[in-house]
């Protein structure tokens, strides 16, 4: 049997640290070193490490066109996103206290040394050791809109773990995963000979640890995270990025096992009042002016498999920026709704909704008084996003949560007036697909759920009539999603037991 040669990580780690100085901006990289003071003050002023500052400095300059980066005094610069990156980096600090007392952060004081085992040594002699686990749905929100550098939470998150420290509800450490929905990634992993199926990808999309972390814990939650998708059987291949131009070198990545396959475009775009957004959540915002460079995407192999499959991949493929900035989503599953066999499937998911439904969960106006257990009404807004993200998990739909008016076309029975529920399709197309897991609030619906064409539910006197729409990616921003929340928590604690040993 002929050697297996491996690359030494202190060698991968000094190659891969070539290609991050290859990729950086000297622009950029001239003016963060020209504004250390300035940013070490502000940093100690707003009460955050100068990395937190300097990461938000360097997400909003490409807001500024090349001849102001490169030509105007840095201090003028500066002065340009100085009050977003501070807003930013404040917004950080608020969270990030009550984030490490709920961690119990305290205690990683004078610690020593993260074992594999996940056990902490202590210079005074105390050990402990730190659980790996599933995070909460409420918590994970937190985390990524308020922990996480980007401020904006995935919609789309199926999977997130952390490593807790004993008693604590927060993780000192943070990962999440989504399933795999651009065309771009899948492009470039067949581009390297990789036989590979969306659906069977996960992407690492928001990591976090609190300040004072030992560093390699960063890298045990990636290994035990992709040790539970593969015993879960929830993917063959996990992808993820990191970013030079916000000073990343993907040191985390390397030490867990992840291989550099491609550099790709990142889009930069800000609110009207210049903060970031992301673009999947951008709507009206306004473009970079910066040329920046790109991301680094890095594969790893979750199966043995797939651990063979990426060894041998040496070079990078290049995604061309029409490609990425083209946003094309992969091809979705095929599924049939008509079908006797999704029928009872949707059917099981408004009974599983039904156990979960609260005085949390339901709409405000429905408080007053209770509505009895099992009653759909007010509990469509959140039946209607989880079902979203269940379409999108499970089949990479692109899913549209809607709210208005469900007329039911009969002088006996009332309208549904404040009414949400799920469409596949166009807005203008009549064929356009209705889920609707709560169309029961109406006494002339006797079955709970709704199926059709938006066109056929009308020539059965169902009309479905949109009164404001919004993609899965914007549900977050929704006064619906703290109640959304509510009900994936309250999920979680039902199928625990059932995860347990």
């Amino acid at each position: 049997m002929p050697k297996t040669t491996r690359t030494p990580l202190r060698e991968k780690a000094r190659s891969e640290g070539a290609r991050v100085d290859g990729l950086r901006d000297p622009d950029v990289e001239t003016f963060v070193g020209a504004m250390g003071t300035r940013m070490r003050a502000d940093a100690e002023t707003v009460g955050v490490g100068l990395r937190t500052l300097e990461i938000q400095v360097r997400l909003h300059l490409p807001r500024l066109s090349r001849p102001a980066v490169a030509g105007w005094s840095p201090d003028k610069v500066y002065e340009e996103i100085r009050l977003q990156a501070v807003v930013r980096a404040a917004q950080v600090r608020q969270s990030a206290e009550d984030a490490a007392h709920q961690a119990h952060a305290s205690v990683l004081l004078n610690v020593n040394k993260a074992h594999r085992d996940l056990s902490l040594s202590f210079g005074d002699g105390y050990r402990t050791r730190l659980r790996f686990a599933e995070v909460r749905p409420s918590i994970g929100h937190l985390v990524q809109s308020r922990l996480h550098y980007l401020h904006s939470e995935r919609a789309d998150t199926v999977l997130q773990f952390g490593l807790f420290l004993p008693g604590a509800t927060m993780p000192i450490t943070y990962a999440a995963f989504s399933r795999c929905d651009r065309q771009y990634v899948m492009d470039a992993l067949t581009g390297h000979g990789l036989d590979v199926n969306p659906d069977r990808i996960m992407v690492l999309t928001r990591m976090h640890g609190l300040a004072g972390i030992p560093a390699n814990l960063m890298s045990l939650t990636i290994a035990r995270a992709v040790r539970e998708i593969r015993a879960v059987n929830a993917g063959d291949y996990v992808i993820t990025a990191y970013n030079p131009m916000l000073g990343f070198g993907g040191t985390s990545f390397l030490a867990s096992g992840f291989r550099p396959i491609a550099l790709s475009p990142v889009a930069y775009r800000y609110d009207d009042k210049g903060l970031f957004q992301t673009r999947r959540i951008a709507g009206a915002s306004v473009p970079q002016l910066l040329d920046t460079p790109d991301n680094v995407l890095m594969v790893l192999g979750a199966t043995s498999a797939a651990k063979r499959s990426v060894a041998g991949i040496e070079s990078l493929i290049r995604v061309p920026r029409r490609t990425h900035s083209g946003g094309g989503h992969v091809r979705p599953v095929p599924a049939d709704f008509t079908s006797p066999q999704w029928t009872e499937r949707l059917l099981g998911y408004r009974r599983l909704l039904e156990s979960c439904w609260s005085d949390r969960t339901v709409h405000p106006r429905y408080q007053e008084p209770p509505v009895a257990a099992g009653d759909p009404r007010g509990q469509c807004g959140v039946t209607s996003v989880w079902l979203a993200r269940r379409l999108r998990a499970d089949l990479l739909l692109e899913p549209v949560y809607c709210y208005g008016r469900l007329r039911v076309g009969r002088d006996d029975a009332e309208d549904v007036s404040h009414h949400c529920w799920v469409e596949i399709g166009p807005a203008d197309d009549p064929r356009r697909f209705v889920i609707d897991l709560t169309g029961d609030q109406s006494d002339a619906v006797r079955e709970p759920i709704i199926l059709g064409e938006h066109r056929a539910l009308a020539d059965r006197g169902l009309r479905y009539e949109t009164a404001a729409s919004l993609r899965l990616d914007e549900l977050p921003k929704d006064r619906v999603w703290p109640r959304f929340l509510a009900l994936d928590d309250r999920l979680r604690d039902l199928e625990e037991p059932r995860r347990q040993p």
